[in-house]
């Protein structure tokens, strides 16, 4: 029998991942060897039960907490985003209660550094996708680039987008990834621009309005025109499952429509099994046009 895949399906199935890109207002990983990840990610192998709780209790109300590894470098480590602060703990006593003033709001201690990090979910133990489509995309962006810090990740939501990618310090949400994707996104991100292809939308945005932005800034690029050069000027509800989004582009008026249309979601490999899914409306677009 051949095996079905939750990131498969979705294609298969034309769910779009434009307007997912919400994510946690802040996050902290705990440098860990993936070799000791496991589900949940607070009960890594090794890990004291302190550093165990103190990850746990810091979780939720837009708080992230997760592990990466790189497969070089300090075996534990702290990073915080969007601070863009790291600081290496003498030892696992000394994490937890970093972690738990984190949790409580304050900043973490250390350095911060400039440089944008790309984080690439290939956690196994929460998804097969996320290994199967995550690690090989992992790979090739640490094989192509120094410019960026390339890091792997536990579970960030959005498996059956696999693979899952956040850029930091900006919190830009990428899926749908392959390794032949990996020198245009680069060179995408080293221009500060969006890898539009993959990218689920901007933060801050809702998801209709992550939707139709992504369309506008792909009619600009496709027109000539910057991605910076599109405006949001005003959103028009038609009826419960169509919208009007406008935007203005170089002077120019541009109308995103989108229709409210129904998926039936697989949001992992485990749904699949259990013949599970969770009828979902999602905004698609419908026309773009300037006037």
């Amino acid at each position: 029998m051949v095996r079905l895949f939750c990131t498969d399906l979705a294609i298969a199935k034309g769910e779009p991942q434009e307007g997912l890109g919400a994510l946690a207002e802040r996050h902290l990983f705990i440098r860990w060897p993936k070799g000791k990840w496991r589900r949940p990610r607070y009960m890594a192998a090794d890990m004291s039960e302190a550093l165990q709780g103190a990850m746990k209790a810091s979780m939720g109300h837009g708080r992230y907490v997760g592990l990466v590894d790189s497969g070089s470098g300090s075996e534990l480590e702290l990073l915080s985003f969007p601070d863009g602060r790291r600081h290496v703990p003498a030892d696992q006593a000394e994490a937890a209660a970093l972690v738990i003033a984190w949790g409580a709001g304050q900043a973490l201690p250390g350095e911060v550094f400039a440089r944008q990090v790309i984080l690439c979910c290939t956690d196994a133990k929460t998804d097969a996708c996320c290994a199967r489509y995550g690690f090989p995309v992992y790979k090739a962006l640490a094989a192509s680039t120094d410019a960026f810090d390339v890091l792997q990740c536990t579970h960030i939501g959005g498996c059956h987008f696999a693979p899952s990618v956040i850029v930091m310090p900006n919190r830009d949400r990428y899926g749908r990834l392959t390794p032949a994707d990996v020198p245009a996104f680069l060179d995408a991100l080293s221009r500060r621009q969006y890898f539009l292809p993959a990218f689920k939308g901007r933060n801050g945005l809702d998801e209709a309005r992550q939707t139709a932005e992504i369309a506008a800034m792909r009619w600009a690029e496709g027109h000539g025109y910057a991605q910076a050069a599109v405006q949001l000027d005003e959103t028009a509800d038609i009826s419960a499952d169509d919208m009007d989004v406008r935007f203005s582009v170089a002077g120019i008026a541009l109308s995103v429509a989108l229709t409210r249309t129904q998926f039936d979601v697989q949001g992992n490999c485990r749904d699949i099994e259990a013949e599970a899914f969770k009828p979902v409306g999602r905004w698609t677009v419908s026309a773009v046009f300037a006037s």
